[in-house]
């Protein structure tokens, strides 16, 4: 089985966040971007996917996550994190491959 970490750090926008999630679920370059999409294709992900969030606690992964510059996510991009992380987590209750 696949394991995917996924660890937001470095995104600082919507843009670098979908940039890194097609890289790191190997979407296909027409990937939309977008939360509609990324459900769309993890509910029809083929294989078998570990998906690991490297913050644990999904109260801190939004709140406090830093990037090389030190500083933290504005707030709206806390909100998508979290509204990403429940795209995922709602893929897994869908697609028995998706495991979180």
């Amino acid at each position: 089985m696949r394991r995917v970490t996924l660890d937001f750090g470095a995104c600082r926008d919507r843009d670098s966040l979908h940039q890194y999630l097609k890289e790191q679920f190997g979407f296909a370059e027409h990937y939309g971007e977008n939360l509609d999409a990324l459900f769309d294709l993890l509910t029809e992900y083929p294989q078998d996917i570990e998906i690991v969030f490297a913050e644990e606690d999904c109260d801190t992964c939004c709140e406090a996550v830093w990037g090389a510059s030190g500083s933290v996510h504005s707030e709206e991009m806390q909100r998508y994190l979290k509204k990403v992380r429940r795209v995922i987590e709602d893929a897994a209750e869908e697609n028995s491959r998706l495991y979180v």
